[in-house]
């Protein structure tokens, strides 16, 4: 009797606990480069170029303390495989970017900026966020509330591009991208084809 009397209480208790992990995904996300105008970094500095490397430099520094600290999911996530050799896709990519590139940052600081904040929001979304829902949430709104989480991340900080007004699309593109990527983490459980198709977009469209 007890156990049923408890499973409420701890189905409760795994909601809560899938919440906070949302907030605490969402306060880091906040601190992805360059996704708004009102980062802590404009409050000490105004010119665009030295915020942007700022911003990933801090983002790389702390994603780099994440993984430490999440050494047991990080190896899972990394874990070897022939997709590996997919990254050599992005790396052509970046060395021939300079061939094609039209954005007012220098080519150099566009490779670093969009190299973290890929890795950034597909690390803490697709690798951290997921896993730890997985964990407490039913399998089967696993991927559907990452998506939502992932576009509502783009729609809050982004309203401008991706705000649900007047234009519902570009909001909608996110929560398919999103949907794609957490099923792609799902279906091989590494990140490595996931960091490759997302890092190899913004280095063909710069």
């Amino acid at each position: 009797m007890s156990t049923v009397e408890n499973a409420p209480s701890r189905q409760s208790l795994r909601l809560f606990s899938a919440l906070a992990i949302a907030a605490a995904w969402f306060a880091l996300w906040c601190l992805t480069p360059g996704i708004t105008d009102r980062g802590p970094v404009r409050l000490a500095v105004q010119e665009d170029t030295l915020v942007v490397f700022l911003e990933s430099l801090i983002a790389g520094l702390l994603v780099i303390a994440i993984a430490i600290l999440q050494q047991t999911h990080t190896r899972e996530l990394f874990a070897p495989s022939r997709q590996r050799f997919l990254y050599v896709i992005p790396v052509v990519l970046a060395l021939a970017l300079p061939l094609h590139y039209e954005l007012e940052f220098p080519v150099l600081l566009y490779i670093f900026w969009m190299t973290v904040s890929v890795f950034w929001q597909d690390y803490l979304t697709f690798g951290l966020l997921q896993h730890h829902l997985a964990a407490r949430l039913p399998s089967r709104a696993v991927i559907p509330v990452v998506a939502v989480l992932f576009a509502l991340g783009h729609v809050i900080l982004l309203p401008d591009k991706f705000g649900l007004v007047p234009n519902p699309l570009p909001a909608l593109s996110m929560l398919a991208l999103g949907l794609l990527l957490a099923w792609l983490r799902r279906r091989f459980t590494t990140m490595h084809l996931i960091l490759t198709l997302h890092l190899s977009f913004y280095f063909v469209f710069a």
